[in-house]
């Protein structure tokens, strides 16, 4: 009986280690700027959704962007920027642990967050989740054309 309850005690413990790791995380790297679960609610509820600059803006220009992360998705499947654009992604995720990471652009979010960038390389960058997030992890994936 003893050996039982040992073995469901390690059991249910290690469960715990490997769900906490999907949990949100607010680490950053890059240029991203640091921000609490609660910090990058309350930021991205002010922050405007803008997928892509309009079409008469020019190069240089400051590009805020509200990405949602949810059910092994992102709300947006392409990203447009001009080169030149200082670009600042801001990731909500509502249902657990969700990352985003451009490696062309060595930009990466772990968690609700937010990171900034210059665009200054012209062309296609796939982007996708940094954080193992489940079955459907493999398909979290989108394009940032930088124009």
């Amino acid at each position: 009986m003893k050996k039982h309850l040992f073995l469901l005690t390690t059991a249910l413990a290690a469960l715990m280690v490997v769900l906490s790791a999907c949990g949100n995380s607010t680490s950053t790297s890059g240029q991203a700027s640091p921000a609490s679960s609660a910090e990058a609610s309350t930021a991205s509820a002010s922050v405007p959704e803008v997928a892509s600059p309009s079409p008469t803006s020019t190069a240089g220009q400051a590009v805020e962007i509200k990405l949602m992360a949810k059910d092994f998705e992102y709300d947006q499947k392409e990203i447009h920027v001009k080169k030149g654009d200082k670009v600042n992604i801001t990731l909500q995720s509502d249902d657990g642990g969700h990352g985003f990471t451009i490696p062309d652009y060595n930009v990466t979010i772990n968690g609700n967050g937010s990171a900034e960038f210059t665009a200054d390389k012209a062309g296609s960058f796939e982007y996708h989740c940094s954080v193992p997030c489940g079955s459907g992890h493999t398909q979290m994936k989108g394009t940032l054309i930088v124009e």
